[in-house]
């Protein structure tokens, strides 16, 4: 599988990580290359693996989502990040992210078709 679409998956919640690696991996050409728990690891975490999407908690430990997005962002501008994220009323956090450059928000708990259809979109595949 050595096309295969990599994915970064920076989450500190062991539940969601596992939720979110098992929705990549059903996805046929995808695989999870690592699973960052900290905003410094996920920016580390990109520099080391380029991988073709990552999904990013925006509430973990460190400097958090939104400042790894944006330095990942600034450092990569063709990142393609989607942000999960339970902050149900936090919408002005949302939107902070996409205008930072996220691509898209899933929201926990996943509607697993909906996440698909936007891994899907955003790695180009059917």
């Amino acid at each position: 599988m050595g096309d295969s679409k990599k994915i970064l998956i920076a989450d500190d919640s062991r539940v969601a990580a596992h939720l979110l690696t098992e929705i990549v991996e059903n996805i046929e050409g995808c695989e999870v290359i690592d699973n960052a728990v900290t905003g410094e690891q996920a920016i580390e975490y990109y520099e080391k693996y380029k991988p073709d999407l990552v999904t990013m908690d925006l509430s973990m430990p460190g400097i958090g989502g939104m400042e790894a997005v944006k330095r990942i962002i600034d450092g990569d501008p063709s990142a393609k990040i989607i942000v999960v994220s339970s902050l149900g009323g936090a919408q002005d956090k949302l939107l902070e992210a996409l205008e930072a450059g996220a691509l898209s928000v899933i929201s926990k708990p996943f509607d697993e078709e909906k996440a698909v259809n936007v891994f899907k979109k955003y790695l180009g595949l059917k």
